[in-house]
């Protein structure tokens, strides 16, 4: 118990400033909550002015100092901001829904609610994490903080990088920051303890990245955006992105491209939004290159998507190309994976099964469950019922421009038979040659 605090109470502020020689505006900030961590002369000062026995001084001092690093640590750093919002963000309402009510979701003892919204390439994760970040940011007074992990990348971030930087925007001073991932991990869970905050990790590769960045008991809570499923991710609420509706297509289509809308034919706006099947980062790409050519018309870049051969070499705009979200994804494959990604490209059809699979990509029906698995955990196959699985349409496109540049002539036309030969086996009659081009 400090000593002489009864003298304090006997002074007034004015006096207790003459006496101390710190200034009566100091101890009004203190004393209204707007400085919570005095300096150290200060609070000397003050131990001076109240005649405090060495005990009581030593404990001052060090109640101070701790206010002070509370204080510290609090504090924006200006770090790991949320990037810009885009003005014709449409569609999704339901999954807006989704996550609006996550914020408001209960979690049990000990654990803060983690959202985990997956999806292909392309798909509009990113976009979509950024929107409700910005639209709920009144919800959490103790900030909102952006990471992207680059989990798809050749040089993901470690979760010990992760946690620095995300420490730093907490307001901890990168002497304080510890070495070891779990005791860095430990800080950040405390810190997020005592306040609400939202933290979006964008991009993550792995459940070995984020977990030491998931929140521990407290109101905080953390949103995850994925290609894959992260299916070891323990006490997750999930939600999987799927293709645009044709309406929603139209209505990101349209809010893109803006007033030159209504300058184009519905008909061929309608065509444009059907041959992207959905995916928000096509419409984007095909909506920024019509804004970009005022002269183009809508029904001649339809007319050129129509053509599958080259269809996916339009689907750019700058540094905007589908090609390379579906390129990310394919890099991460094993080999056998891909053999199967882009051998299935041959196939007649809409689905497909793990025979199948084994057929074209030479290899057990173990391991070609394995690769559907694969393929399906990175988004570059959709799964269905019973067992089948099936491609968006621009990454079976993707996938047979592998098959062309990988494989010889030879590989090629061998496939294509062996694939005729079991679908006849199974009761088909159709020329896969014929219907692929290959």
């Amino acid at each position: 118990m400090l000593r002489g605090h009864r003298r304090a109470a006997r002074l007034t502020l004015e006096q207790l400033a003459e006496v101390s020689g710190v200034s009566a505006r100091a101890l009004s900030d203190m004393e209204r909550g707007r400085s919570k961590g005095p300096q150290h002369r200060t609070v000397t000062a003050l131990a001076d002015a109240l005649a405090l026995e060495e005990d009581a001084r030593e404990q001052l001092v060090e109640l101070a100092r701790d206010g002070r690093l509370r204080d510290h640590w609090t504090r924006r750093a200006g770090l790991c901001e949320l990037p810009r919002l885009v003005d014709d963000f449409t569609g999704r309402a339901a999954e807006l829904a989704w996550v609006s009510e996550l914020v408001y979701a209960d979690s049990a003892p000990g654990a803060g609610v983690v959202g985990l919204i997956t999806g292909s390439g392309g798909m509009g994760k990113t976009t979509l994490a950024i929107r409700v970040a910005h639209v709920l940011r009144p919800n959490f007074p103790g900030g909102v903080f952006f990471l992207d992990l680059y989990g798809m990348s050749s040089n993901p971030a470690t979760a010990a990088d992760a946690l620095r930087l995300v420490l730093r925007a907490l307001g901890v001073a990168d002497e304080q920051i510890p070495p070891d991932v779990a005791e860095r991990a430990s800080v950040y869970r405390s810190l997020l303890r005592d306040r609400r905050a939202l933290v979006v990790l964008d991009n993550a590769g792995s459940e070995e990245q984020v977990r030491p960045l998931l929140p521990g008991e407290g109101a905080s809570q953390v949103l995850i955006t994925a290609r894959r499923l992260l299916a070891g991710l323990e006490g997750v609420r999930r939600l999987g992105l799927e293709p645009l509706s044709l309406p929603e297509a139209m209505q990101l289509l349209t809010g893109i491209l803006g007033q030159r809308a209504a300058t184009d034919e519905e008909s061929a706006l309608n065509q444009l939004a059907g041959l992207c099947e959905g995916m928000p980062l096509a419409l984007r790409i095909i909506g920024n290159r019509l804004v970009s050519r005022p002269g183009w018309q809508a029904a001649k870049l339809a007319a050129r998507l129509v053509d599958e051969e080259h269809r996916l070499d339009q689907f750019r705009a700058g540094d905007l190309k589908i090609a390379t979200a579906f390129w990310m994804s394919y890099d991460q494959l094993a080999d056998a994976a891909r053999r199967v990604f882009r051998r299935l490209a041959v196939v007649p059809g809409r689905d497909y099964d793990a025979a199948l699979a084994a057929v074209v990509g030479e290899v057990p029906v173990e391991v070609a469950w394995d690769a559907l698995d694969e393929l399906v955990d990175l988004g570059l196959l959709l799964d269905g019922d019973a067992g089948r699985y099936r491609f968006h349409d621009l990454v079976r496109l993707f996938a047979r421009t592998r098959l062309v540049e990988e494989e010889s002539p030879a590989e090629r036309e061998a496939l294509a038979a062996r694939v005729a030969a079991w679908r006849a086996a199974d009761g088909h009659d159709d020329s896969v040659v014929a219907r692929t081009g290959l």
